[in-house]
C-alpha cells in the first residue's frame, strides 16, 4: 500500500523524506516496546557480564561497561516511544486504532464511514516528527 500525506493541510505537509522516516518509525513501534522490555530485565537483573580492566589490558570500553551500552540504548528506544505515545495521545480516541492499524499492519478503511481519521493521521505523524525534532 502506497503512503501519502494529506496535502490539503499545508502546515501539516512534511518533506517525503521525513514523513517516511516517520511512517517507519510508527511501523516500528511494536518492536522498540518489546526491545525496551528486554532491556529493562536484563539491566534490572545484572544479567550483563563484563570483562575486568584489571586483568584484561586491551579491553574495549563498550566489553567493560556493557550496562551503561543498554541504559543508552534504552534512552533512545524510550525517547521514540515517547514521541510516538505522546502523538498519539492528541488523536481522539476513536480514531487511535484505526491509524495505528492503517499505518502498522497497512489495513485500508476505505468503509469508514467518513474520513477524518485520515486528517488525525495527518496531524498524528506530523506531531510524531515534531516530537522526534524532524521538523
Amino acid at each position: 500500500m502506497r503512503e501519502w500525506q494529506q496535502t490539503k493541510f499545508k502546515d501539516l505537509v512534511m518533506p517525503d523524506t521525513v514523513y517516511y522516516q516517520t511512517i517507519w518509525m510508527v511501523r516500528d513501534l511494536y518492536r522498540m516496546e518489546e526491545q525496551l522490555e528486554i532491556l529493562e530485565n536484563e539491566i534490572n537483573d545484572g544479567a550483563i557480564h563484563t570483562t575486568s580492566v584489571v586483568s584484561d589490558i586491551k579491553a574495549d570500553y563498550d566489553q567493560v561497561n556493557p550496562t551503561e551500552d543498554k541504559v543508552i540504548q534504552k534512552a533512545a528506544l524510550e525517547r521514540r516511544v515517547k514521541a510516538v505515545n505522546d502523538a498519539l495521545n492528541v488523536v481522539p480516541l476513536a480514531y487511535r486504532q484505526f491509524i495505528l492499524d492503517n499505518i502498522i499492519l497497512q489495513k485500508s478503511y476505505n468503509c469508514f464511514p467518513n474520513k477524518f481519521w485520515r486528517i488525525w493521521k495527518q496531524r498524528f505523524l506530523y506531531n510524531v516528527a515534531k516530537n522526534l525534532l524532524l521538523v
